[in-house]
């Protein structure tokens, strides 16, 4: 359960970040840019971080 966890929140991020691009850039939202960039951050770390066994 845990492994299922650990992708839909690295999938939600990805998304998130994409979403957050795709608004920001066209209307200049600096605050959007960096919202993006944070989950693009978290999607990275969920996804090359470190795996618990």
């Amino acid at each position: 359960m845990k492994r299922l966890k650990r992708i839909i929140f690295t999938l939600l991020c990805f998304f998130a970040a994409i979403a957050c691009y795709v608004f920001g850039i066209p209307a200049g939202g600096i605050v959007f840019l960096a919202l993006g960039m944070s989950f693009e951050v978290l999607f990275w770390f969920g996804l090359l971080g470190k795996k618990k066994k």
